[in-house]
């Protein structure tokens, strides 16, 4: 169908896609994007411990301050291209009813796919062991479920919470344990006091208490059935829950620590081009980006699978 022409870019088109946003997608908040300058890009890693080693800073009248000096290793990552396509033909857009333009929904559409792909690559990142620092099965011995009844889970956070090289201020879960995490009876007795164990403790109740800045609730579905088959939707976000420290000013340039960026080559666009389409033609639309998606600093993260019951 294809001509084999590359895609005039539309001006129109890309600021649909630079602009469309769906809100039920958190990609953006937890793995932000950050511009690089060209398709392979670098940034530098301290040794975590340097940062935190006390060096005497006293000054004599005559004497010159201690010099530090920090080594760095330098990492090395390249963008990837992702991008979708549909095909609208001429007559389509000439029998379109008023105030619908089938090019511009064509646009939307390929950009919520583009991004429910980007979703999911973040998803699959933040729910693998190797990219953090710390990872609990709270499946393993000694441990308890976050719906057992009876764990003490305000202190079981809290003792966890310190342990990372930067006190984390951010958590991601799952929609399912969002939910047993806010109906736990003891978070619910201390949030009510003598009002007893029901409800629903409000998440500004829970970032005061575990001193932390953000919440992110994933709660995004995909369907995995087959062109044909019967919609088949399932959570793109498992059931764990991870605590990870955010710096809003942090990008490739600036060196500082953070859990998780976005490389991003250029900006999200989108382009035409003309292709055999029915009678009278038609125009295949696309809307990509060249990114990659990135952990920064995993001892700035912990991971905790496992985390309800099974069904």
């Amino acid at each position: 169908m294809s001509n084999g022409m590359p895609f005039t870019p539309d001006v129109e088109q890309t600021a649909i896609a630079i602009a469309y946003r769906n809100r039920a997608l958190v990609a953006d908040t937890l793995a932000p994007y950050s511009p690089v300058g060209l398709r392979n890009y670098k940034w530098t890693e301290f040794k975590k411990g340097e940062k935190f080693t006390v060096v005497d800073d006293k000054i004599g009248r005559k004497s010159t301050p201690n010099q530090v000096e920090f080594s760095v290793e330098e990492r090395t990552g390249s963008v990837v291209d992702h991008g979708l396509s549909d095909v609208v033909p001429n007559d389509d857009v000439t029998n379109a009813p008023a105030n619908y333009n089938p090019r511009t929904h064509a646009a939307e559409s390929l950009t919520d796919l583009v991004l429910l792909n980007r979703e999911i690559r973040v998803a699959t990142m933040y729910n693998k062991a190797a990219n953090f620092g710390s990872t609990q099965s709270l499946a393993a011995a000694g441990h308890k479920r976050l719906d057992d009844d009876s764990l003490d889970i305000l202190p079981f956070f809290l003792e966890m919470l310190d342990a990372p090289l930067m006190r984390p201020n951010a958590m991601t879960l799952s929609q399912s344990v969002a939910t047993k995490l806010r109906t736990h009876p003891k978070l619910l007795k201390a949030f009510n006091g003598t009002s007893g164990d029901q409800g629903l403790v409000p998440w500004s109740y829970i970032k005061e208490v575990l001193e932390l800045e953000h919440v992110t609730v994933g709660q995004a579905r995909l369907n995995t059935a087959k062109k044909g088959q019967a919609v088949n939707l399932q959570k793109v976000w498992q059931d764990t829950l991870s605590f990870t420290y955010h710096d809003p000013l942090a990008s490739f340039n600036n060196n500082r620590m953070t859990f998780a960026l976005t490389a991003r080559y250029g900006s999200r666009t989108s382009g035409n081009r003309e292709v055999s389409a029915g009678l009278n033609g038609g125009v295949e639309i696309m809307v990509g980006e060249a990114v990659q998606e990135q952990i920064i600093a995993k001892d700035c993260g912990i991971l905790l699978t496992n985390v309800l019951t099974p069904a």
